[in-house]
């Protein structure tokens, strides 16, 4: 199968995927920043893409008859990084019909990494909305010309290139290539997220029904948000589209936004200096921080322990930037809620907290036991490695539309 990856955005999910492609036998290829003519003159299987509702309806549908013109109709999947009913930008039901139908027209599918996202999608209409887990895959694979030049984009790859190289994930430094954070990150305790500023303004029962969800969901950890809305007896607005925006939008601070900043103050408050903040907007709760920047996230490896609090914009553990700490090699240390099971395995008690004052305690026994972190580290990757491999992923994803 010719798999052609594209698109905008968190690009590093495409170099996971293209690599694991390439390792269960596909040919591969990266067109990134854009597509360009060399590298669809040819039949081509299936097109992943990020931020592809960004791109006007008239271009996408050209690309793909452009493609179909070799021979073969490619599957289309989209890799949803926000909500998919947020991607196709759409408030009445009508709306959301009329995108569904555009998306059959052309085979195109939407995967959404959070299987409560996704099933509040399904209840909303949006019936080429799947679930299935992001994944992890330990390389990255690129090719190298006879003259010693290494590409990592715009060259179809596969199995039989002999200029094939695989680099460890690690190895790829983009933007943070400058070691010059390593003395803030060294040892510490790490947090690169956001603090966002308050949503505008919000109907007042929009708030309290925000508010209730997120009041259950951290009764009940487990629990994601349409289960959560069922809870609190939300069935009924949330089968509307733009309520289900203005909810989501109000939740987003009720809830996740509000956990960061109780988790970061109980750090912050427990360590010190020793808990390093990254990310943007923290000064509206009182915490200082560092400015959000690329380059912490290549030193994952030397840091303590790699925090993570929960996603903005969904209710699960297994998202990109839990997965980006795990190719990096660092230990990351959750917050116990949706998806941490499947993400920790036989590690998560020792790896997860629940509350401000648990994850005190568990980070509080890491920090003077570099045996007991190497340990966990090592069990935690072999476990993700396995359970969350994209080579065990990607089939079941492919083979939705392909055919």
């Amino acid at each position: 199968m010719r798999v052609l990856l594209c698109g905008q955005g968190t690009s590093e999910i495409l170099w996971s995927i293209h690599a694991a492609l390439i390792a269960l036998g596909h040919d591969s290829v990266l067109a990134l920043p854009d597509v360009s003519q060399e590298v669809i003159d040819r039949p081509i299987d299936a097109i992943l893409a990020l931020n592809l509702f960004e791109i006007p309806r008239d271009t996408v549908e050209m690309l793909i008859a452009y493609v179909a013109s070799f021979g073969t109709r490619p599957a289309v999947v989209h890799i949803c990084l926000k909500h998919p009913l947020e991607e196709v930008a759409a408030t009445t039901r009508a709306a959301v019909e009329e995108a569904d139908r555009w998306m059959a027209r052309w085979n195109i599918r939407m995967w959404c990494m959070c299987p409560g996202v996704a099933e509040q999608c399904g209840r909303l209409g949006l019936t080429r909305v799947f679930h299935a887990p992001l994944g992890v895959h330990p390389w990255i694979c690129a090719l190298r010309d006879g003259d010693g030049t290494v590409h990592l984009y715009k060259r179809w790859m596969s199995q039989a290139d002999p200029g094939l190289v695989r680099y460890p994930y690690r190895a790829m430094t983009g933007e943070g290539g400058d070691d010059g954070e390593r003395p803030g990150i060294a040892g510490r305790f790490l947090y690169l997220g956001q603090g966002l500023p308050p949503v505008g303004p919000a109907d007042p029962a929009v708030l309290r029904a925000a508010a209730a969800v997120a009041e259950a969901m951290r009764a009940q950890p487990a629990l994601h948000r349409a289960e959560a809305m069922d809870l609190c007896g939300l069935a009924g607005p949330s089968a509307d589209p733009a309520w289900t925006l203005a909810f989501n939008r109000a939740f987003t601070a009720a809830f996740a936004v509000e956990n960061r900043r109780r988790f970061a103050a109980a750090l912050r408050a427990a360590f010190g200096a020793s808990f390093a903040l990254w990310g943007d907007g923290w000064d509206r709760h009182g915490i200082a921080a560092h400015p959000v920047s690329a380059q912490p996230r290549t030193l994952y490896h030397e840091a303590a322990a790699c925090l993570d609090f929960g996603s903005l914009a969904y209710d699960t553990a297994v998202f990109p930037r839990t997965l980006e700490i795990l190719k990096r090699d660092g230990l990351l240390v959750s917050w116990r809620h949706a998806g941490t099971g499947l993400l920790f395995g036989p590690v998560e008690a020792e790896l997860t907290f629940g509350d401000g004052e648990e994850a005190v305690q568990r980070l509080a026994a890491l920090r003077d036991d570099p045996d007991r972190r190497g340990r966990l580290l090592a069990a935690h990757r072999d476990w993700a490695f396995d359970r969350l491999s994209l080579e065990r992923i990607l089939p079941g994803v492919l083979a939705g539309g392909v055919g």
